[in-house]
């Protein structure tokens, strides 16, 4: 019996040494396994704010859920009480309930009071396994308001697109790391702080959400009153670069961004590119006049028909105007005299001058995907390349080159970089000099009997020195050419001359009812968006 007992006690020793020494650190490690898990949390991001410090997005309190689907207690009662309070199927919530695994995500950014109400609903049904981390959620207070411009967040605190993706590095600080312990009974014992992180920093925009909201209404409005298939507008700076507005008709709510189209996602005024049409007549005119090669009184023949290399190029509706001044050209829109103009200019000094405008290239805001536009080089240059660009058509832009290009007009000649990040944009940046302070104010002063008396006299708001110059561009569709009834309608003023506090664009895209002219259309926009902000503003009347 002695030696039957040395022997099992050997047995038992030598098992202990095995368990113990040998295999110490794989069983270590299954009970780590079983009991520990090191878990990487996302840090309390940084807000983003408007100029005036209201919260456009911001990180919340919320919670985190897992499960651990080994040791689970009641797992039909937990399945029920998960699939009753969050938004998730029954379906996939039983999927991973039951999943052989120790620690298995169920949602990682349930709101603090509905991760509450399913802690105490668990524990009064004796349900264990479920794990409650708290964490961040990110929040947008003002719902769709500059959605496309915002952007969201992932479910791992990661910048997906707009800002929240551009400035991810700035907002996104230092991840969190915990140690969860968790009892052999599916209880949570406790949770470890490894490495506390460190929030993120706040982004300040240059954009106001009171001229925001007011841009993003009207030109819902004009959409829908002109039966459109879309609008953009931008409000600027000309004299910082800063973007004050910069809406579209399409947008969503930046809360609910699941439920989203990738179309409505889209940041129009950065990506779509259209030909400008007349309005480019403002820029083609700022050449001509900084060359010296025209003057305001100068005239030229504006009647209609007028031959380039074999092709006849018209005015709009066919309109024959006798001999014009060079500020009727420009007042009327005639097609024909900018023509005539850009001839006297030539190719190469007209191309320079549209390269110095920026015009193809990006403007360098601080958005993803944006696009460069447009600007063949001279040696690509057709026959009728110089008489098309001159009145905007062959050359494709967006919104915001365009709203920077005209800016140009409002800031006696300096060019400036377009901005939505305050910190980007300080007021003591230099532009670049693209005209004279004479050329710019000679323009200027041109684009006011535009709206005085010219094509766009449904853009005047009363009281106020309004400057502007309307666009009408047909759209080409490829095989077809240009085509008659997809026109791009657009106005683009200076509020107010002769002293301009902002640059204002509206874009319509295909007016599907009535006249499609970009000064009835769109220049109503304007004066409707134009008279608002300056009641924002409490800009003083003339």
């Amino acid at each position: 019996m002695l030696a039957v007992f040395a022997i099992l006690l050997a047995v038992i020793i030598g098992r202990f040494v095995q368990l113990q020494v040998l295999q110490h650190g794989y069983w270590s490690n299954r009970a780590k396994a079983s009991q520990e898990r090191t878990i990487e949390l996302p840090p309390q991001r940084g807000a983003i704010l408007d100029r005036n410090g209201d919260i456009l997005a911001m990180d919340v309190k919320a919670m985190a859920i897992a499960v651990d689907g080994i040791n689970i207690t009641e797992p039909e009662v937990a399945i029920t009480i998960l699939s009753q309070e969050l938004t998730l199927s029954r379906t996939d919530i039983e999927a991973k309930v039951r999943r052989a695994s120790y620690f298995t995500w169920i949602d990682r950014t349930v709101d603090f009071d509905t991760a509450q109400r399913i802690r105490r609903r668990a524990s009064e049904a004796a349900v264990y396994g479920l794990v409650f981390i708290d964490t961040w959620k990110r929040w947008y207070p003002q719902g769709q308001l500059a959605s496309n411009l915002i952007g969201f967040v992932g479910t791992d605190g990661d910048g997906l697109e707009g800002l929240e993706l551009a400035y991810d590095h700035r907002l996104q600080g230092i991840a969190q790391v915990v140690r969860v312990l968790e009892g052999a009974d599916g209880r949570t014992y406790d949770i470890e702080i490894v490495e506390p992180g460190a929030p993120g920093e706040d982004l300040q925009l240059s954009l106001d959400a009171g001229l925001q909201f007011i841009c993003e209404e009207e030109i819902r409005a004009g959409v829908s009153r002109f039966s459109a298939l879309g609008g953009m507008i931008v409000l600027l700076d000309p004299h910082t670069g800063q973007v004050l507005a910069m809406g579209q008709d399409k947008g969503y709510d930046l809360n609910a961004f699941g439920t989203s189209t990738a179309e409505a996602r889209r940041n129009l005024s950065v990506t779509h590119l259209f030909e400008p049409g007349s309005i480019f007549k403002v820029f083609t005119g700022l050449a001509a006049l900084e060359h010296g090669v025209v003057s305001p009184l100068d005239t030229f023949d504006g009647n209609d028909g007028i031959d380039v290399s074999g092709h006849v190029m018209h005015n709009a509706d066919n309109v024959s105007y006798g001999s014009v001044s060079f500020g009727e050209i420009i007042e009327h829109s005639i097609n024909t005299g900018m023509i005539r103009v850009a001839q006297r200019l030539g190719e190469d000094e007209f191309h320079r001058f549209l390269e110095a405008l920026g015009f193809g290239e990006p403007t360098g805001i601080e958005l993803p995907g944006e696009e460069a536009g447009i600007l063949r080089s001279v040696d690509q240059w057709s026959g009728l390349a110089l008489a098309a660009t001159s009145i905007g058509q062959s050359v494709a832009v967006t919104a915001i080159q365009l709203t920077r290009a005209m800016g140009v007009v409002a800031t006696d000649g300096v060019l400036r970089t377009p901005s939505l990040v305050l910190s980007e944009s300080a007021n003591e940046r230099e532009g670049a000099r693209v005209c004279s302070a004479d050329t710019a104010r000679t323009m200027l002063s041109l684009m006011r009997t535009v709206v005085e008396t010219g094509t766009g006299t449904w853009a005047e708001v009363e009281g106020f020195a309004v400057a502007g110059k309307t666009g009408t561009a047909q759209k080409a569709v490829p095989g077809r050419g240009y085509v008659d009834g997809k026109d791009t309608s657009l106005f683009c003023g200076v509020i107010t001359a002769p002293s301009p506090d902002f640059v204002l664009l509206v874009v319509l895209d295909e007016v599907q009812s009535g006249s499609t002219s970009g000064g009835y259309t769109a220049g109503q926009i304007f004066q409707r968006a134009a008279a608002r902000i300056i009641a924002h503003e409490r800009l003083t009347p003339f």
